[in-house]
């Protein structure tokens, strides 16, 4: 009945990341040309990084809002894609619910940083130092923290079914993207295509493990 729960209360959690990363790339405008609301991937010049912040503290919230819920919400995904793994090996399930704790938890860390920037270009106090290169840092080992998990879930994923067989394989090559990201940073922009996806399969497939359970 547990099993159950979980892989049901995930399929939710997915479909809840999946709408927020649709609202963070397409539901908040985009300010100008070339402008990020999170600059912190790739690292930018100090002009452009307090830029958004300054120019635009409404949208960034906004941003940040759906991201925080982005964040929950794949933390939760985690615990589904645990559930399922560890019928397999404890082992590489324990780390890759750790490595996805990590994550989330350097997300949360490396949003307060722009919220607070935000909130405080909203009451008339502009960025001018921000904590650069600790963003950055914690950025890239957010980034590193996911692909060590989805590394650890796709090699123990369950490949008895097609769609199975499609979410391991792209488990398995969401890391390896984004270690060919630090050397060609053109592809960084991957990176978020795979959340994408990968969220509605993941839904799809908790949600007919919980009917089976």
């Amino acid at each position: 009945m547990e099993r159950k729960t979980v892989l049901y209360a995930s399929t939710v959690a997915a479909l809840a990341a999946f709408v927020c990363a649709i609202v963070m790339g397409f539901g908040v405008p985009v300010p100008g040309p070339g402008v990020s609301l999170q600059p912190s991937v790739p690292p930018v010049p100090l002009s452009e990084f307090v830029r958004p912040t300054n120019e635009y503290p409404e949208l960034a919230l906004r941003f940040f809002a759906a991201d925080s819920l982005f964040v929950l919400s794949y933390l939760m995904v985690f615990i589904g894609l645990y559930t399922v793994a560890a019928d397999r090996s404890r082992v590489f399930a324990g780390v890759g619910l750790g490595a996805g704790v990590l994550a989330a938890l350097l997300d949360v860390t490396e949003n307060a940083f722009f919220i607070t920037y935000a909130r405080l270009a909203l009451n008339a106090v502009p960025l001018e130092q921000p904590a650069l290169p600790l963003i950055y840092v914690l950025a890239n080992l957010k980034w590193m923290a996911a692909f060590a998990a989805l590394y650890a879930f796709g090699l123990v994923w369950p490949r008895n079914s097609w769609l199975g067989r499609i979410i391991s394989g792209l488990m398995l090559i969401f890391p390896l993207v984004g270690v060919l990201g630090v050397a060609n940073p053109n592809m960084i922009a991957w990176r978020g295509l795979f959340f994408l996806i990968g969220m509605l399969l993941f839904a799809w497939y908790f949600w007919q493990q919980a009917r089976k359970a």
